[in-house]
């Protein structure tokens, strides 16, 4: 059966091709229909041609909900029909940080979408032990939020979590506010965020934010100052959701003496840090790298309860065969969080964000004879 697939061929190249025809599954694994894929941070980095750690070409997604449409052998507890987001961390489960419980570090880790090929595409093969069932009162829209939320839930945990504690969140970009969102459902006690993006500063305090501070507005001990004013004080735990420079100094700078930095932002490049600062104040900085199962299964308990408001992250949707657009979208600072369905966004699925900023790209498109919206 002919399938299609999009591909980062090159930077800023994305071409949707007929992919070869579906592999015979080995055993564990499971092909699975995507309905709808997030691009994710990585994703964008991947299409500028910057990310560290992904060579292209490359189908990328991992930000996926689709049906299981057959099993391998020994296939678990998963079913045909059933409906599944994905867990994109595959590891060798043998190496000693697998066996410590923390395998998104593992010797051999790879991710799918990035070192092997994503779900922007009809079908794709992973292993079922991946595969998270979705309950029936989440939507796709929702189910798809959880993977990137994964994210923050993971930092938080990192950070030995954020009840009762100061917080900061500089960038508001989807992890920046799935990150506040996380951090409001976990109790933080007051966040404040940072954005060069005004409108993202609205969606920071429409999602759960305190205060939303434009970063230019001021040198960076001014902006430092402005933070910890809004706060009542220096954060408890700063999340860099960005990882430039400007970013990690502005964090060394805010943090409270034993205080916590967690870079969740990938760094395109090396960034150097006031150590005078850090051994001063015997500050923490911690790197926090993707998630395990039990940040996923936290995740989607905080988007079952409604602790995350799609109509203030997801800002564009697009048809898969429109994946060329959708990247040049997410790629600019018009959007915060862009979703492809394969077979085009529905009108369930445009009307559940009835009154947000989001627009139905695909349906705008075939208006247009398929011209970009």
């Amino acid at each position: 059966m002919t399938r299609r697939e999009a591909v980062i061929e090159a930077p800023e190249r994305v071409e949707v091709r007929a992919a070869p025809s579906d592999p015979a599954l080995a055993p564990g694994e499971a092909r699975v229909r995507s309905v709808v894929v997030g691009i994710c941070g990585s994703d964008v980095h991947a299409y500028r041609g910057v990310h560290p750690f992904i060579d292209l070409p490359i189908v990328p997604g991992h930000e996926v909900v689709g049906i299981v449409e057959e099993l391998g052998p020994d296939d678990g507890d998963l079913e045909a029909g059933a409906r599944v987001l994905l867990e994109a961390n595959l590891v060798d489960g043998t190496c000693r940080y697998c066996r410590a419980g923390v395998y998104n570090q593992c010797e051999h880790l790879l991710v799918v979408g990035c070192q092997t090929p994503g779900a922007m595409a009809d079908r794709f093969v992973v292993p079922a032990n991946k595969l998270v069932r979705v309950p029936d009162d989440v939507s796709d829209d929702d189910a798809a939020i959880v993977e990137p939320l994964s994210s923050a839930t993971h930092a938080i945990r990192l950070a030995d979590g954020v009840t009762g504690k100061v917080v900061a969140v500089l960038g508001t970009g989807t992890v920046g506010l799935l990150t506040v969102a996380a951090a409001k459902a976990s109790g933080a006690a007051v966040i404040a965020t940072t954005d060069l993006v005004s409108a993202n500063r609205e969606r920071a305090l429409a999602i759960g934010a305190d205060a939303a501070i434009d970063p230019s507005a001021g040198g960076p001990g001014e902006v430092a100052d402005t933070i910890r004013e809004a706060l009542g004080e220096r954060p408890d735990v700063t999340f860099d959701c960005v990882a430039v420079q400007a970013t990690v100094d502005l964090a060394v700078d805010l943090a409270q003496r034993g205080g916590t930095v967690i870079v969740l932002g990938v760094p395109t490049d090396r960034r150097s840090i006031a150590l005078p600062l850090v051994q001063d104040r015997e500050i923490t900085i911690q790197g926090s790298a993707m998630y395990v199962r039990r940040d996923v299964e936290r995740a989607l308990e905080i988007v079952r309860a409604g602790g995350v408001d799609i109509a203030h992250l997801v800002t564009g949707r697009f048809a898969l065969d429109d994946a060329a657009t959708a990247f040049a979208a997410a790629a600019s600072t018009e959007h915060v969080k862009v979703q492809v369905y394969i077979d085009g966004p529905s009108s369930r699925t445009a009307g559940s964000n009835e009154g947000s900023a989001t627009t139905d790209h695909s349906r705008a498109s075939s208006d247009r004879a398929r011209g970009s919206s």
